[in-house]
């Protein structure tokens, strides 16, 4: 076999022959992970074009848009903590980006209005802070998830073993970065045909591509949405069949924690203070803060 034969068979066709249909739900939210940079560019030029943020007020915005990511280890702990009910996790983080996209989509159609309620710069600030809490939601929940598509038993509920669980995860976790990396590449293609030819555009053309950036942006929260709906379905349908084949007493196995999984308050403690701390030293008058 030609040696770059062997490198795809070994690969993607490889991955292909073990992807597993439970895999889908996870790769999906994994999936709206990679497409969240799709406002990226739009986002940049639009503060450029419309407030002229100074760099040190856009630096510590930097600092705000990253607490939530710091904040990931004792959210996973509370994923875990909610094991049975992490997919509200996932409709709330939707929900906030949501919320994200629209005041984005209204302040570029609708600014005076917007300002009405208040001023523009505070809405671009409210929008870019609830993004990052959106997405650490659903990223915590997708790790989760990955966990939950590998199946312990086989459709006639014989326990895999041990080898051919450890090969599903792995399976599962390059899948999880091929699905962040494909949704990167997507939004670069988007963007590309997009804004080919903007620069010769006026402000207002400009503005109307703008919207339909964040218009075409609303795919994330619904993707990751429809990712753990199709999770619950796989699962009482996968339940039900284990049942029919007399597997049901294996069926409680594909729940990966039977036991409840006990509070650590030295991670949730822990990242609580930090966040006080963080935020307080944010919005406090202090030097260097």
């Amino acid at each position: 076999m030609h040696p770059l034969h062997r490198w795809l068979d070994a690969t993607i066709f490889g991955l292909g022959r073990q992807f597993r249909f439970s895999y889908l739900p996870p790769l999906m939210v994994y999936m709206a992970a990679g497409i969240s940079g799709l406002t990226a560019i739009v986002g940049t030029f639009f503060v450029k074009d419309h407030f002229g943020f100074p760099a040190v007020f856009l630096a510590g915005l930097t600092f705000w848009v990253g607490i939530p990511w710091a904040l990931k280890m004792p959210l996973g702990h509370l994923v875990d903590l909610i094991w049975r009910w992490k997919a509200a996790l996932v409709w709330l983080g939707a929900a906030l980006l949501t919320l994200s996209i629209g005041i984005m989509c209204g302040l570029i159609g609708h600014r005076e209005a917007m300002a009405g309620v208040m001023s523009a710069e505070a809405w671009y600030v409210f929008s870019v802070v609830l993004a990052p809490i959106g997405y650490v939601l659903q990223d915590v929940v997708a790790d989760a998830m990955t966990v939950e598509a590998v199946p312990a038993v086989d459709d006639q509920g014989r326990p895999y073993g041990e080898e051919t669980i450890k090969a599903m995860h792995t399976t599962m976790q390059t899948l999880g970065r091929v699905a962040i990396i494909s949704g990167t590449v997507l939004v670069a293609l988007v963007n590309i045909v997009l804004f080919s030819g903007s620069e010769e555009l006026g402000s207002s053309a400009r503005a109307a591509i703008y919207a339909r950036v964040y218009l075409l942006a609303l795919v994330i929260p619904v993707l990751s949405v429809l990712g753990v709906i199709l999770a619950a379905v796989i699962r009482r349908s996968r339940a039900a069949r284990l049942g029919e084949t007399g597997g049901a007493r294996a069926a409680v196995r594909l729940e990966p924690h039977v036991e409840p999984t006990r509070a650590n308050w030295w991670i949730l403690g822990g990242g609580l203070a930090f966040a006080m701390v963080s935020v307080g030293l944010g919005i406090a008058d202090v030097p260097y803060s």
